[in-house]
């Protein structure tokens, strides 16, 4: 028994070690006979605090002092946040924002050296139309000079001119007027109505022949030209187109050199024409005649080496 109750009171301060409690009330529980030190369920607690309370009071003093630098610290950790923001606004937000409102300053704009993508790719326009200028109308003045050419009538000396005095004096009458260029003497008078134009037995060459007819419908004719080194002669590419009444018809050529006439052939719109003709080896021959279009009278030959010499023509 001695041996137990000496091992009881070592265990009892390990026990209580053990389960948490303080080794003060270890002790007073082992105490045998309630000494001074030992207290009883019914005592009340002294004023001095337990170790639990100390510790939470040790851990709340902790926690409200840590609180103010917690605080700082969440200030400090959003400045950076507030940093970051501000360059990524010059980054990425940048090319969404409007124009900066620098463009709207009050300074005049300068005009661009280089032409903008617009202006380059602008299509041509072209040129605006010249104004056309209307004459003013001619005052009764004005047109005297006109009316004073129109009066003189076609130039003087000209089949027309001659045939226009005919018809003056015999407005319903059919006329022909002619007249023939003979190869270095030029153009010879205008004659009517079955007068001879050209020469006789001086072998001289007509080259070209000035017609005019009146109250026929209008005349047409061709001329057949000499063909130099051809046996044959050559007529011209065609007929002249109609030429009304009153007017200047031309076949062959006045120019120095011009190939001369070894025949023609004309035809008027309504009635007849007749010829007689003198050849250069020969006499007159007999009378011919054709009725209007699409008919024709032929004066001349086709022989390259011969021609006409004068020729007299009526309708």
């Amino acid at each position: 028994m001695g041996a137990a109750s000496a091992a009881e009171p070592s265990s009892a301060p390990a026990a209580a070690a053990a389960s948490g409690g303080s080794p003060e009330a270890a002790t007073a529980v082992a105490s045998p006979g309630g000494g001074a030190g030992t207290h009883t369920d019914e005592e009340p607690p002294g004023n001095r605090p337990k170790k639990p309370m100390l510790a939470a009071a040790a851990i709340v003093g902790a926690v409200l002092i840590s609180v103010p630098f917690l605080v700082a610290g969440q200030d400090d950790d959003r400045k950076p946040e507030k940093d970051q923001t501000q360059n990524a606004a010059g980054t990425v937000l940048d090319a969404q924002r409007p124009p900066a409102p620098e463009t709207y300053t009050s300074e005049s704009p300068k005009p661009s050296v280089k032409p903008s993508k617009k202006e380059t790719v602008k299509p041509s326009v072209p040129p605006a139309p010249k104004p056309v200028v209307v004459p003013p109308s001619p005052s009764p003045s004005a047109s005297k000079p006109a009316e004073k050419k129109a009066a003189t009538g076609p130039p003087r000396g000209t089949a027309a001119a001659a045939v226009a005095g005919l018809a003056k004096s015999d407005p319903q009458g059919r006329h022909i007027c002619y007249r023939a260029f003979i190869s270095g003497q030029g153009w010879q008078s205008a004659v009517c109505d079955g007068t001879m134009t050209g020469t006789a037995g001086q072998g001289k060459k007509i080259t070209a022949l000035n017609i005019a007819v009146w109250n026929v419908e209008g005349s047409s004719a061709n001329a057949l030209l000499h063909e130099g080194g051809s046996s044959s002669a050559k007529w011209a590419p065609s007929w002249t187109a109609v030429v009304g009444d009153g007017k200047n018809n031309y076949i062959g050529s006045s120019k120095p050199g011009a190939p001369f006439l070894t025949g023609f052939a004309m035809n008027v719109g309504k009635g007849s024409v007749c010829h007689t003709a003198k050849m250069q080896n020969g006499g007159w021959g007999q009378q011919f005649c054709k009725n209007g279009r699409p008919e024709y009278m032929f004066v001349g030959t086709t022989d390259n080496n011969n021609w006409f010499e004068a020729v007299k023509l009526t309708v």
